[in-house]
């Protein structure tokens, strides 16, 4: 399908074509505010403390001040937040059956040694206990399985006051040009399944002749 063609094909659509997005903009924003529950976030920062020098898996000495420290041991805090044994510890110690419900995420700086445990759920209270009970533990493993000197917090997880998601309005923007191409789509999809003749130009690409005349049909009977 040509350039042209779409053109015209969106021209002799157009009420869909701007009926659709709008409508699934309208949906997704009632959905949005209506539906989704707020989201609230809590963050603990912690410091750890390396020796100078660790082996790696082939048993090479690395040193942390070649790399990039902060990297490296926030991998290892995200492994280690991972890990099953040590999310059922934690749940455990706060009287819950998992921590499904939270969405744990660990990031650090490419310039300092700071490591940010973020931990989002629909109970603020919650989000900030599960963040200092896991900090908690990972810091207990990581002394014992990383041979590091020690893990400090610098500071403890507040409980938030203000929802960090989700985003609705970026959601609701987002939804008018998903709609905007589902609806091209499907009209692209039905014109090219649309086997029927509809004018007398198509007549002529098809049969590469001249239409002659045209008859009109009477919906009389």
């Amino acid at each position: 399908m040509s350039l042209t063609e779409l053109s015209s094909l969106l021209r002799a659509h157009l009420r869909l074509v701007i009926a659709i997005p709008l409508m699934l903009a309208l949906l997704t924003a009632s959905y949005c505010w209506g539906v989704m529950p707020d989201m609230y976030t809590a963050e603990v920062s912690i410091y750890a403390l390396a020796k100078t020098a660790v082996s790696d898996n082939n048993g090479n000495s690395v040193t942390y001040n070649d790399l990039s420290a902060s990297q490296l041991l926030a991998n290892d805090f995200a492994e280690l937040a991972r890990n099953d044994q040590l999310q059922e510890d934690t749940a455990r110690a706060l009287g819950l059956e998992d921590l499904d419900d939270f969405r744990i995420s660990i990031k650090s700086s490419s310039t300092t040694r700071v490591i940010k445990v973020d931990i989002s759920a629909e109970d603020p209270r919650m989000a900030a206990s599960v963040a200092n009970e896991l900090t908690a533990q990972i810091g207990q493993t990581a002394i014992r399985v990383m041979d590091l000197d020690a893990v400090n917090v610098i500071n403890p997880a507040r409980v938030p006051t203000e929802p960090s998601g989700p985003s609705r309005l970026k959601y609701t923007i987002l939804s008018l040009p998903v709609g905007f191409f589902l609806i091209v789509a499907a009209l692209i999809l039905h014109d090219i399944l649309d086997t029927r003749v509809h004018s007398g130009s198509e007549i002529e690409d098809m049969l590469g002749i001249s239409v002659i005349g045209h008859v009109p049909v009477s919906k009389e009977r």
